[in-house]
């Protein structure tokens, strides 16, 4: 069932509303559904109630920041405070902050030394407290919205919406109805042929031999929380672990994750994760994974080269084409008939 993700835009009001307005134009092209300002009344407290009711709403949550810290309520300005509840309901923060704010137009940054020191305490809040991203131009902006967020959906996924109609989706009672004919198709085959092959190159190494590959290992500082919401953290340690196992375990490990269209953006961590669980290393919070990028170029030939999965590309977010792998036919008869339960012999 396909879900589509709301994204709250938070920033500054007059000074960055070209920005803000293209930034949720890119994210409504590319399938999410941008909220923000520009569906609130004049500022006020009954504003502020508002946009907390559409922030329970969203999935994720971008701030942007430029050279102006905004205007008040209370002591703190509506941005802040914004960012404060999304903290607080548990959303995923993005945080943008200008590279070169001394390069901003004097017309849109402050002037109240108040405001300034306000603002300044407001950047410092947001690096202090999870990854930042930085930004020159509006272009620049809306690719590392996109990507961020993109990112953010396979490593957090949200609620998100369904369509009313797809709750209970046909196409799946479809697709359904079409596997289990194609599996007692297939059954009927297995049954005829007394066995199950499928044959590779003889001249490749196939899915039983090894595969040597190294996987990143970095290890993140210690742990702190601020309410429920989890900080992110620097790298104290990176170590590459040499990894050879057999093709054939690497390949069902990481199916799963490829039984839909996957950019290799993705891969990295994806794949990851999986080989580390395979080598027998611990899930652990305080480590990332990920494979070299050699890995995963060789990873790639190797396995479409055996006709298991296919790569292709098209796929462009802000100008930016990326390789994408999908498994094929071939690929899911091999996974499923290696996890396949076998009979007991008589």
């Amino acid at each position: 069932m396909e879900k589509v993700y709301q994204v709250f835009v938070s920033s500054t009001f007059s000074d960055l509303e070209d920005e803000r307005k293209k930034v949720s134009d890119t994210l409504a092209k590319a399938g999410f559904i941008p909220s923000g300002m520009e569906l609130f009344p004049a500022t006020s407290l009954k504003q502020l109630e508002f946009i907390k009711k559409v922030i329970d709403r969203c999935d994720y949550y971008v701030v942007i920041v430029a050279a102006r810290y905004g205007s008040m309520d209370g002591d703190k300005s509506f941005t802040e405070k914004e960012f404060e509840y999304a903290l607080s309901k548990g959303l995923p923060v993005l945080a943008f902050i200008h590279k070169d704010s001394g390069k901003i137009a004097s017309e849109k940054s402050e002037t109240d030394p108040k405001q300034i020191a306000r603002l300044e305490a407001f950047r410092c809040r947001l690096k202090d407290s999870r990854i930042v991203y930085h930004w020159i131009d509006v272009n620049d902006l809306c690719m590392n919205v996109l990507v961020a967020v993109t990112s953010e959906v396979t490593l957090s996924p949200g609620v998100g919406w369904v369509r009313g109609d797809q709750a209970i989706d046909p196409k799946l009672l479809q697709e359904l109805e079409r596997l289990r004919v194609e599996c007692s198709e297939l059954r009927e085959r297995i049954s005829r042929a007394g066995d199950f092959s499928l044959t590779f190159p003889p001249d490749i190494k196939g899915p039983d031999e090894p595969f040597a590959c190294d996987l990143i290992v970095r290890q993140l500082e210690a742990q702190p929380e601020v309410g429920a919401v989890v900080l992110d953290r620097k790298v104290i340690d990176t170590k590459i672990i040499p990894v050879i196992r057999p093709l054939r375990e690497l390949f069902v490990s990481i199916s799963d994750f490829i039984l839909v269209e996957r950019s290799e953006h993705e891969l990295k961590s994806g794949l990851g994760r999986a080989f580390a669980a395979v080598t027998g290393i611990r899930d652990d919070r305080n480590f990332m994974y990920e494979v070299a990028p050699q890995t995963l170029r060789d990873l790639r030939y190797q396995l479409q080269a055996l006709g298991l999965i296919e790569s292709g590309g098209g796929k462009s977010v802000g100008g930016l084409s990326y390789i994408c792998w999908n498994i094929t036919d071939k690929g899911k008869q091999y996974v499923s008939y290696a996890l396949a339960q076998r009979k007991q012999p008589i």
